[in-house]
Parts: structure tokens; sequence; C-alpha cells
């Protein structure tokens, strides 16, 4: 396929299934985990889910932060014609992420019990956090090679094989799920080790496809290593620190629902962020498949087709956030009840819950999306504003301002409103950079 010259529609749609299956490579072992430890271990099961949570997101925080930053060059260096770059940038890419995984998972393989009660598991909560996270804990690099190398695969034209190997991996787990968990009464641990399978046979099946040279990928020697980390670094930031935001929100909301609504609220709140984890990766996805085609374009000059893109994402990302609104709105109990066990304590509190939380959903598409399309045309600055707006900085202060005027259950209208506000900017950002565009354009007709 021709990024600079095909049909811009065709490109999107070729790349959006593939795009969204491979964005879910993480969050999907979240998910079938949440449903069978749910159902197989109880609403203790599910909190415990919330607190192990952050593992998967400190693993997206290292794939994005190099795969998107190093894909994101590699395409802008192709779309002027500097094929030598491009692989340049790919090389830079895997020593990085090489370096920062062992600097993050060796540490978090001695100082689990730490991390857990950081992360705010009590007595009750912590053998099952532990049953769980430990497995997970010790294949962060398997999550962290499906990613990283899904980014580079997809932008060089094969992001079907990537949905291939994503799917693969799902199937594993699933099926892992069930027999562990139920016919062998595995509970957390049994989950645990599916999750573990699914992600190495994910990572085995993308690293075999680049080791066995179906793809264009070559390695080539940087002139400056430093500066390429550093691009790579300032490039993917903005999409790394979305995954890294859910550690830090994770940090202060299980700490603050323990400390003002108990553990049926934490255990809804378990769902919750499996379900938005889920959500997000969908709207990273719909970023991703807009990424490779509007960075080559920018690259080699063409902005009217960047905006085309864009717009079709735009309108793919808000429709997905309306339905799923929608859906959690309606059905709450129902949505909830597909992940555990509905104790009356958790019934109790789940409608309120899910409906004010399930608002969040339009906006969160709309930021999450605009980071991408930001970083596809050299904007890193403004998506890196847009990602700690809405990861750190408005969702942590909200949860702590919110409940102290308004009570504990503004601690889900404060993670709205961050949303919200952060929405606001981003589309005065879009609006801005489509009006110096639009000049650009208008003089060079």
């Amino acid at each position: 396929m021709n990024l600079i010259k095909d049909d811009i529609k065709k490109l999107f749609y070729k790349f959006l299934i593939p795009a969204i299956s491979s964005s879910l490579a993480i969050a999907i072992y979240s998910l079938v985990d949440t449903i069978a430890i749910g159902h197989g271990a109880g609403p203790d099961g599910t909190a415990a889910c919330a607190i192990v949570l952050p593992i998967f997101s400190i693993a997206l925080f290292i794939a994005l932060l190099c795969g998107i930053g190093g894909s994101v060059l590699m395409a802008h260096a192709r779309g002027e014609g500097n094929k030598e770059k491009g692989d340049a940038y790919f090389t830079a890419s895997i020593v990085l992420v090489t370096i920062i995984t062992l600097i993050v998972w060796i540490p978090g393989m001695m100082y689990q019990d730490e991390f857990y009660r950081l992360c705010g598991a009590d007595d009750v909560i912590m053998p099952f956090a532990r049953d769980y996270g430990e497995w997970i804990f010790a294949f962060i690099p398997s999550f962290v090679i499906t990613s990283f190398l899904g980014a580079f695969v997809r932008t060089d034209g094969s992001p079907k094989f990537v949905m291939t190997a994503i799917l693969t991996g799902g199937v594993v787990n699933i099926i892992g799920d069930w027999i562990f968990v139920f016919p062998m009464n595995m509970g957390m641990r049994g989950a645990a080790i599916a999750t573990a399978l699914g992600s190495a046979v994910q990572a085995i099946m993308i690293l075999g496809y680049v080791l066995m040279k179906k793809t264009t990928l070559k390695l080539a020697r940087p002139h400056h290593w430093f500066k390429g980390f550093k691009k790579i670094m300032v490039t993917g930031f903005s999409s790394g620190v979305s995954a890294l935001a859910v550690i830090a929100v994770s940090f202060i909301a299980n700490n603050q629902i323990m400390n003002y609504l108990g553990g049926a609220a934490l255990a809804v709140y378990g769902v919750l962020g499996t379900v938005s984890s889920l959500f997000t990766s969908i709207f990273s996805g719909i970023g991703q498949a807009i990424q490779p085609i509007a960075s080559e374009n920018y690259g080699a000059g063409k902005i009217d087709r960047c905006w085309a893109v864009e717009r079709l994402g735009m309108k793919n990302a808000l429709m997905y956030g309306i339905v799923f609104a929608a859906i959690s709105i309606i059905f709450p109990v129902g949505v909830t009840g597909l992940f555990m066990q509905m104790t009356p304590e958790v019934k109790e509190v789940t409608p309120y819950i899910m409906r004010v939380f399930s608002l969040s959903y339009i906006p969160q598409a709309v930021c999450v999306y605009c980071v991408f399309y930001l970083q596809s045309i050299v904007h890193a600055k403004k998506a890196t504003v847009v990602s700690l707006l809405r990861g750190v900085i408005l969702n942590g202060a909200f949860l702590i301002i919110f409940p102290i005027f308004f009570g504990g259950n503004s601690i889900w209208w404060a993670i709205f409103m961050a949303e919200f506000v952060t929405m606001l900017v981003a589309i005065v950002y879009m609006f801005r950079i489509y009006r110096e565009h639009k000049a650009l354009m208008n003089e060079n007709m």
C-alpha cells in the first residue's frame, strides 16, 4: 500500500480493525481475567484487579513511549524518502525499550508487596493481589514486546499480522482462564498463569515475524544514540503518559475509594478500571490507525490528506464513545454483572457509580484520539499537555479536592470533569493548528 497516494478512506479502514486489535494487546488480558476472577474469586478478587491494574499500565507505558515514539519518527523519515534514517530510529527504539524494561522489571519483582500496599491493598485484598500480580510482574517483558513491536510492524504495513497475533494470544488466555480458574480451581493464580501464557504467545509470534524478515524493518546504526533516544521519548511521551497516568490515578483513586466508600465501591471500580482500559485501548487504536497515514503524509508535505484522515478518525472515536457511554448508562448492573458476582452491597452502589463514570467515555474518546493525531503532525508538546492534564494533573487534583467538599460519591464526578476540561483544551489546540495549516495550504495554492 502507498500511504501518500492511495485513497484516504480505504487506507484508514485497512488500518482501523488491526490497529484496534493491536492496541487491545494488554487490555484484553485484564478484561478476560476480571471476568474469570469476578466469578471465580468474588468481589475481593475483583478489587485485587484494581490493585494490580497499574502493572499492565507500566508495561503499556514503556511500549508506547518507545514504540509509538520510534514508529512515528520512522514514518516521518520514510515520508521524506530517507529509509536508512527510519531504520536508525527503529534500532534506537529497540535499545531504549530494553534498557527501560530492565530498569523497571527487576526492582518491581523485588518489591511487589510494597507496590500493592501503595496501590491501596489492605490485609484482606493483599493475598489475592499477590497471587495474581507475581505472574504479571514476571511477564512484563512479553507485554512490552507485543505492543512495542506491534507499533513498528503495523507502521511497516502489516497491521493484519499484528491483529492475528493479538487474537491468538487472546484465545490462549480465554481458554487458560476457563481451565485454570474453574475446573482446576486455581483462582487468582490460575487467571494470572493464563494471562502470562497468552502474552508469551503474542510476543513470540510478533518477534518471530520480525526475525524471519517478513517486514522491511532493518537495523541501522544511529549517528547520535542519545539524541535519538531523546527524540523517541519526546515524541512517544504523550502516548505513554496516558498509560503511566493510570498508575498515578489508581494510587489516588483506590485509596480515596477505600477511605470514603469502602470495599464494595472498590470492587465496582475494579470493573470500571478494566472496562475503561478496554475503551481507552479502542480509542487509542483509532488514533494508531490514522498515525502511520498522517505521519508519512505530514513528512511528505501532504497536509490536506492529514486532515482528511483526522476527520475520519474523530468521527469514529466520537461514535464509539457515545455507544459505550449509552450501554453503561442504560445497563449499569448488567455490565457489572458480566465481570463478577453481584453481592447485595455491590448491587446497591453499582447504578450510580456506573452511570456517572460512564459519562467520561465521550470526552475520553476525544482526548485520547487527539493525542495520537497531535503526535502524528509533530505537535508533541501539545499532545503531552493533553495527556498530562487528563492523566495526572486534573484527575489527581479533582480526586483529592472533590470528596473534601462534595462527599465520597463526588469521586466519580471528579473523573468525568477531568476528562471534560481536558477535552476543551484539546479542541482548542486542534482548531488553532487547523487554521494555521489551512492558511499555509492557501498560500501554496
